[in-house]
């Protein structure tokens, strides 16, 4: 099995961001949002490449560009978390959550946060037993009203082992 790594995102990386966020089966299981114009596709990751704060990585197996990983900085201590395996090969085989697994490494240990929390959709199983392997325990449904691509999603927190 190659071995997996998380390197930040830079600009030569937007082609993956456009195939993944404009893969419908790949945006099922995340926003939701189908459809969405390529430049605001463009000024999103324009976003992520400017956040001071925020982590943004690129998944490889081996040499290969298979996901995006962020931690979103929300304070000191909490951060979220969020996770695409943009690339379908890899899917079910074990690459998020040894993804997961290193970030909360990273987050727990080198950048000092004590709190993680996620959201995901009730109907991605697959996504759940994943985020349970690492340590996340579910906290319950959260509603989204004006969201109609994501009415509702799971959250989920996990603390820094002492």
């Amino acid at each position: 099995m190659p071995t997996l790594t998380l390197r930040k995102i830079k600009k030569s990386d937007l082609p993956y961001f456009l195939k993944w966020w404009q893969d419908r089966d790949v945006i099922a299981l995340t926003s939701g949002c189908f459809d969405e114009p390529e430049a605001n596709l463009r000024r999103y990751f324009a976003n992520m490449l400017a956040a001071k704060n925020d982590r943004n990585y690129i998944i490889l197996a081996g040499e290969k560009a298979i996901g995006h990983l962020a931690l979103i900085h929300k304070s000191p201590t909490l951060f979220e978390l969020t996770i695409a395996i943009g690339e379908k090969p890899y899917w079910g085989q074990g690459w998020g959550t040894r993804a997961v697994k290193g970030a909360l490494t990273v987050a727990f240990g080198r950048l000092g946060y004590t709190k993680a929390f996620l959201e995901v959709r009730p109907d991605n199983a697959r996504a759940i037993k994943a985020y349970e392997n690492c340590g996340f325990v579910s906290k319950g449904l959260k509603k989204h009203p004006d969201n109609p691509n994501q009415p509702v999603t799971v959250r989920m927190e996990r603390k820094k082992v002492k």
